[in-house]
């Protein structure tokens, strides 16, 4: 190669590296960077040809074309590791073996995330040097990957406070510890605890347009909304539901007997004193106009409700619906929470549930069909096993009828007497009200009851599902038997296994 083509060379390179350092401190293109691409592009020409005749020379040579063959393999061999990492990374299937499912998103926020017709913004604000900082970022990118896996329309940042204080201002961040904001179509909601639930909370406020309205009555002894200690307060209840972006109100209809015109659901949760004829009949009114209601009544306190769903064909029994089990004495009644372990496999509300999960009632009573009028539906939700009993007191003496009761229907259709233009009704009658309180509401699988059943009322299909799943921890029980053939079939013999095979081999290798 001639001096003149080494300069070349060199001075090439020297743009080149020019050109990469400006644009990496300017950290924009600017026309310098121009002229010093030019200058490499200039002087590699120049170069190329100047030794012309000593680079075809080099490339015709028999060592020559057998490296550059061996490059060829190597390159190829590099894009197929490099197009099968990319497809890997794109296309991939996982299996949750957890007993409760906790790797996997539930049915709730995969159609949450898989609804989305604009783009979610997650915002992660930290702080460097903040203890954990590095450790929440790394369980929250991994929540996210799961979102991120059902819709391309999620996307993550993370955010330093210091570096992006304009960001943080506009968010009303205070502080570095981990904060997380969701946006959606500028809708904004906040959330620091690092969980699926915490999480599915705030993307069912921030995708629903409008606010449901749910209305709880009172002024005839209901269980309370402001308790939140007591275990029969409906405290939890409430919070449950402002957590979903419902309005939760109360509304008194002794003072005003007429539904607002907001209201999208009705809850009457335990009444201890008795309706009036005219709440009855403001109660019948909205339902002739496609109203939404939920009865969670109590045996013998049906305060004058029943003259509403005996129009539709659906009779509060007044007993105590028990579980019978067996035991080491015989067959006994089971005096804890009544188990409703048999759902309506078509209905919305209860189609998601699995076999063997249950939902609890504290004593609750049966509903019994009887004549439903024309154009109305009644439906079982929620029915006890074959092996349940009912009595008709308090005081169980192991007498009654056994056999599956009904403990929640769902009726709906038009109200007898209304327009024939006027919308559907949906009631949801239930035989307690104990699953409602603080005491039971997380219980088994009675929260996604409760949710699901609200959202079917106030005509959210999309948020009828599973609730995301708490984490359970994965115990391994073995009785004497199972640990005693674990020992000799397995812990004593495979150690005996690899010696004698080891010392075996040794042996054989020595004699050789």
């Amino acid at each position: 190669m001639s001096k003149l083509g080494k300069i070349s060379f060199f001075f090439a390179g020297i743009s080149l590296v020019s050109m990469s350092i400006t644009r990496y401190l300017l950290g924009e293109w600017v026309p310098f960077c121009w002229v010093a691409l030019g200058l490499a592009v200039l002087f590699l020409v120049v170069g190329l040809i100047k030794d012309r005749a000593f680079f075809k020379e080099f490339f015709t040579m028999k060592t020559t074309k057998e490296g550059m063959s061996m490059g060829v393999l190597i390159i190829l061999m590099l894009a197929v590791l490099g197009i099968v990492n990319y497809l890997g990374g794109k296309y991939y299937k996982t299996w949750d073996f957890s007993s409760a499912q906790t790797n996997t998103l539930s049915d709730q926020s995969i159609k949450l995330v898989k609804s989305l017709d604009s783009e979610l913004k997650v915002i992660f604000f930290y702080k460097k040097g903040v203890e954990g900082n590095e450790e929440n970022r790394r369980m929250f990118r991994d929540l996210i990957k799961k979102y991120q896996d059902q819709s391309s329309k999620v996307s993550l940042d993370f955010v330093e406070v210091n570096e992006r204080p304009d960001l943080a201002k506009e968010y009303g961040v205070d502080k570095g510890s981990g904060v997380v904001f969701l946006d959606y179509k500028g809708r904004r909601n906040r959330i620091e605890k690092i969980d699926e639930q915490e999480f599915t909370s705030a993307l069912v406020k921030v995708t629903r347009e409008q606010t449901k309205t749910v209305y709880f009555t009172i002024g005839h002894g209901e269980k309370s909304l402001s308790e939140n200690r007591e275990g029969l307060g409906l405290g939890s209840l409430k919070t449950m539901l402002e957590n979903n972006r419902y309005t939760v109100k109360e509304l008194a209809l002794t003072q005003t007997p007429k539904i607002p015109q907001d209201a999208d659901v009705i809850v009457i949760a335990g009444p201890e004193q008795g309706f009036q004829e005219f709440e009855i009949t403001a109660l019948e009114n909205y339902l002739k106009n496609g109203g939404s209601l939920l009865l969670a009544i109590e045996p013998e306190h049906s305060m004058g409700l029943e003259k509403i769903v005996n129009k539709l064909g659906v009779q509060f029994e007044n007993n105590y619906v028990l579980n019978v089990v067996d035991t080491v004495l015989g067959r006994g009644i089971n005096q804890g929470p009544t188990l409703g372990a048999v759902f309506s496999s078509v209905n919305k509300i209860t189609k998601s549930f699995a076999r063997g999960e249950v939902t609890l009632f504290r004593f609750p009573q049966g509903l019994k069909r009887t004549k439903v009028p024309e154009g109305v539906t009644v439906e079982d939700l929620v029915r006890t096993t074959p092996n349940s009993i009912a009595s008709n007191s308090m005081k169980i003496s192991g007498e009654g009828v056994e056999g599956s009761y009904t403990l929640v229907d769902e009726i709906t259709g038009k109200f007898p007497g209304a327009d024939e233009k006027a919308k559907p009704f949906s009631i949801i009658v239930a035989g307690d009200v104990d699953f409602l309180t603080n005491q039971m509401l997380y219980q088994n699988m009675n929260r996604d009851l409760v949710l699901n059943s609200i959202a079917a009322l106030a005509k959210e299909e999309s948020l009828i599902s599973i609730a995301p799943r708490d984490p359970q921890a994965t115990k391994m029980l073995m009785t004497e038997t199972k640990f005693g053939v674990f020992l000799f079939a397995f812990i004593i013999p495979l150690p005996l296994l690899l010696l004698g095979t080891s010392v075996g081999l040794w042996l054989r290798r020595r004699n050789a």
